[in-house]
């Protein structure tokens, strides 16, 4: 299990509504090429959003599902892609002026990978580590600039 935490001077609704938005994924998910609209009845548990995604040179898409959802303060989905399935959380905590943004990501390989995954686990484990905590300084810098 992987996590990463960030401190954002907004509160937990503008962030949740922000990271929430399909328009403003790919400014704080760079890997994100197209973020589909969200499915009628808009986000809520049990609702599957899709997007395609580039990384090292390979598009693919994935599927996430809305496991868990209280708003303004947590979202999990379950994400399925070609070579991985993922549990993803974010939680979003009020600090007196600023909001704590916790994520946490619990990976399991498919395929390929997961054959492989002994061999190369420190590897995908840093890189996922150095992802999260990216993600999170770009979603912190989009959040505080947005209007």
């Amino acid at each position: 299990m992987f996590k990463a935490a960030i401190e954002i001077a907004a509160p937990p609704s503008k962030i949740f509504e922000f990271m929430t938005d399909p328009k403003h994924l790919q400014s704080w998910q760079p890997n994100v090429v197209e973020a589909r609209p969200l499915p009628p009845g808009g986000l809520q548990v049990g609702a599957h959003v899709a997007a395609t995604v580039k990384e090292y040179g390979r598009r693919f898409d994935v599927d996430l599902l809305v496991a868990s959802m209280k708003r303004n303060e947590h979202i999990a989905y379950r994400m399925e892609a070609p070579a991985v399935s993922a549990d993803v959380e974010y939680q979003l905590v009020q600090w007196g002026s600023q909001t704590l943004v916790f994520s946490t990501t619990a990976m399991r390989p498919k395929g390929f990978l997961r054959s492989l995954f002994p061999l190369i686990q420190g590897l995908i484990n840093r890189m996922l580590q150095r992802k999260m905590a990216s993600r999170l300084m770009l979603l912190r810098a989009a959040v505080e600039s947005h209007a």
